[in-house]
């Protein structure tokens, strides 16, 4: 399943955005270290796609992909060396698929910060050092086993050394791993070392009402010009995670009769799970078996049609014939699998087909 790791200095907001976004009560408090232990829970990931396949099939139940986010304890400059839950915090993160930083903007006073002046630049600052310093360590105890692998005449050792000695550099450089492009082979040769700055990342501002759009839009080029990663303005999404998290549980009728309403600088949660998509390269297929479900499904891109059926279960992949194939639109406008057929837009596919965003496949085994 998709991980992702929610991560920042203590009191900025980390398990606010994990309770909205997943609907799970956590303990939120004003002091630092009230996260221990890592909170994990699934969200959905929001599709209008499957939702109208799913009234089309008058299906029982729609089930949507999920995402499982972890709420990691706050990170303190010194985790790599052990301060704060040090080294615990960071084996968290080793475990998840990609990060999610949190950095404060709101300017709540009535909220502990544990640094002297709110500072996005410089928490993003510490959160790089400590990961950077964290991959560093990795990489001594790995030099030591690729030397011994060496002497033992392991065939791949020698370029595993070389792409370890290339990593080395860029850390001690104070860049992150991100920043390299690797063969697809050298990555699955490092892939098991779990290396933190090489997970894709996204920025997280956490806002509130005082916070405006030109001061996102400084903070956000200053992030894209100064940090060192490799991002794009599309990996940075400001958030007013407190009142998310307050209209999150409301319906339309009772925000207005509370005269509630959405920080209109303000992105959406559904917008943090899109991008998480988009910087994974992950696509959606679905699949329909009528009356009794629809349901939503992550693919890597460019993934096909029999690594799509290992998705589902093990014995859909060894027993494969074939997968009927059509895109979503195609489907709504013909309204049911038999009209699709006669108008020519269901396709037989074999094992390699290359799946694309928004097919729905029904597969025969």
């Amino acid at each position: 399943m998709l991980s992702i790791g929610i991560v920042g200095l203590p009191n900025i907001g980390k398990s606010t955005l994990f309770q909205a976004i997943t609907k799970k009560q956590v303990a939120i408090a004003n002091f630092p270290f009230t996260t221990v232990d890592p909170n994990i829970g699934i969200a959905p990931v929001p599709d209008e796609r499957l939702t109208k396949i799913g009234q089309l099939q008058k299906s029982k139940k729609i089930i949507p992909a999920t995402v499982k986010f972890v709420d990691i304890a706050g990170l303190v400059k010194g985790a790599a060396e052990g301060l704060g839950l040090g080294n615990q915090f960071l084996s968290y993160i080793r475990e998840t698929t990609a990060i999610v930083e949190v950095l404060r903007m709101f300017k709540n006073p009535e909220v502990a910060n544990i640094e002297d002046e709110i500072n996005p630049l410089r928490d993003l600052e510490i959160i790089g050092a400590e990961l950077i310093l964290a991959d560093l360590e990795t990489l001594g105890r790995i030099f030591t086993k690729i030397e011994h692998d060496i002497k033992a005449g392991d065939k791949t050792a020698q370029r595993k050394f070389e792409i370890i000695k290339l990593f080395e550099k860029t850390l001690q450089s104070g860049e992150w791993l991100g920043k390299l492009k690797l063969e697809k082979e050298e990555n699955e040769m490092i892939k098991e070392y779990n290396f933190l700055t090489i997970k894709p990342v996204i920025i997280l501002l956490n806002i509130d009402e005082t916070v405006t759009k030109e001061e996102i839009e400084e903070i956000t080029n200053r992030i894209l010009k100064e940090s060192g990663l490799t991002i794009t303005g599309d990996n940075i999404l400001a958030v007013d995670l407190a009142t998310e998290l307050i209209v999150g549980e409301l319906s339309p009728e009772e925000m207005k009769e509370l005269n509630l309403s959405k920080n209109p600088v303000s992105n959406s949660l559904d917008e943090l799970i899109k991008r998480t998509y988009q910087i994974l390269d992950l696509i959606a297929f679905f699949t329909t078996t009528g009356e009794e479900e629809t349901r939503g499904w992550p693919l890597k891109r460019n993934s096909t049609a029999w690594e799509a059926a290992g998705l589902i279960h093990s014995d859909f992949q060894e027993k494969f014939i074939k997968a009927e194939v059509t895109n979503w639109k195609d489907f709504l406008t013909a309204g049911s699998w038999t009209k699709t057929r006669e108008t020519g837009k269901l396709k037989t596919e074999g094992r390699d087909y290359v799946v694309q965003d928004g097919d729905i496949l029904y597969f025969k085994i």
